[in-house]
């Protein structure tokens, strides 16, 4: 149930139609997993948390630079070398006290995914790294779990809602099922432009509160957007029943096997 302070905190979004109070206190009841508190992850957790979202989780192994602010403004310069969980859960305290953050100063690996994904409805992932992706698809598809994955190169990006549950009783396409469309949206040269990454977060938010209200839209398709030509593109992903048996009868591979380079553990 919603407080008074909260009610009148949310007095806004609750007055779009078809929001309403039972939805208010949906997003309260949510609880959300974000994979990389970067630039794209920062503004993600930054909107999720004002929309009400009630426990959100921050899993990232990184510390704040200061060639990264442009596109991290959850930061301050005061926050450089610090980590960016521990100080990303402070940063959405100060903005919204009624919700809980917890940072996860580690690196999800084959040894730890099932485990930190446990107790949460919604993983995203905004690591914008393949190795993890494949991981946290694995990962979620032996859990149960639905799941995000975005990116942002240059002028383009995309994301995905993947092994969601749909109407006909079946999970939506898994991240693998689509590996090969994404690959064609992936531009690895140099450079990165804040405004991309804040605007794509934003539509990333959108899609997981209309998901998290019922609204398709987000569960079996891959979008993505050019910035620089205004272009957006929708493509339906349609899931491959043996490759997700595979996964969930094998389980997770290695971490060599998966390409993925294990980091020291952070020493808080």
């Amino acid at each position: 149930m919603l407080s008074e302070k909260e009610l009148s905190r949310y007095k806004h979004p609750i007055a779009v139609p078809g929001m309403g109070i039972n939805m208010q206190e949906k997003l309260k009841t949510a609880r959300i997993l974000v994979i990389g508190a970067g630039g794209l992850g920062s503004p993600v957790m930054q909107y999720l948390s004002a929309a009400g979202v009630g426990v959100i989780g921050i899993a990232d192994y990184g510390v704040i630079l200061e060639e990264d602010l442009h596109r991290q403004p959850l930061y301050n310069m005061q926050d450089l070398r610090k980590h960016k969980a521990k100080m990303a859960a402070s940063r959405l305290f100060s903005l919204n006290p009624w919700n809980k953050h917890y940072p996860f100063l580690l690196q999800v690996k084959p040894e730890n995914a099932k485990q930190i994904f446990e107790g949460f409805d919604l993983i995203v992932d905004c690591s914008q790294h393949r190795a993890t992706h494949q991981i946290v698809n694995d990962a979620c598809l032996q859990t149960d779990k639905p799941f995000v994955v975005a990116e942002v190169h240059n002028w383009i990006a995309w994301w995905g809602g993947f092994n969601m549950m749909q109407d006909s009783g079946e999970r939506s396409a898994s991240y693998r099922c689509g590996e090969m469309l994404v690959d064609d949206f992936r531009n690895f040269d140099a450079g990165a432009l804040g405004s991309t990454h804040g605007a794509t977060a934003l539509l990333i938010v959108n899609e997981i509160i209309k998901y998290l209200a019922g609204v398709p839209g987000l569960a079996g398709k891959i979008q993505t957007f050019n910035y620089l030509h205004q272009k957006f593109e929708l493509n339906d992903l349609y899931p491959d029943r043996a490759a997700v048996a595979a996964v969930k009868e094998r389980g997770l591979f290695t971490a060599d096997e998966y390409g993925l380079e294990i980091v020291p553990d952070v020493e808080d």
